[in-house]
């Protein structure tokens, strides 16, 4: 699988995250969503534009609904390390 970004929100002790990465099964974009309790939802496009609306909706309905950003915190394991050995970036 190619690379993956995953962002990762907290609101009142929540948590969810969401992550885009290439299609599985063929061309595309997937944006996987993992809600709190354990729900999951993927949707697909066909096309970059298509992701990044997507993507612009979902923050917003995020920032709106008193979701924040995770904390950052600061990894054992440096950027590139992460990314040679296929782990995903974490935003």
């Amino acid at each position: 699988m190619g690379r993956r970004m995953i962002w990762f929100y907290q609101r009142e002790g929540q948590h969810l995250y969401y992550e885009v990465r290439l299609r599985q099964d063929g061309p595309g974009f997937e944006l996987g969503i993992s809600y709190p309790g354990g729900s999951l939802l993927t949707e697909t496009f066909d096309t970059e534009d298509a992701l990044a609306t997507r993507f612009a909706e979902l923050q917003t309905s995020l920032q709106r609904a008193g979701w924040g950003p995770l904390e950052r915190r600061e990894p054992s394991v440096s950027r590139g390390q992460r990314a040679a050995a296929g782990r995903p970036l974490v935003c």
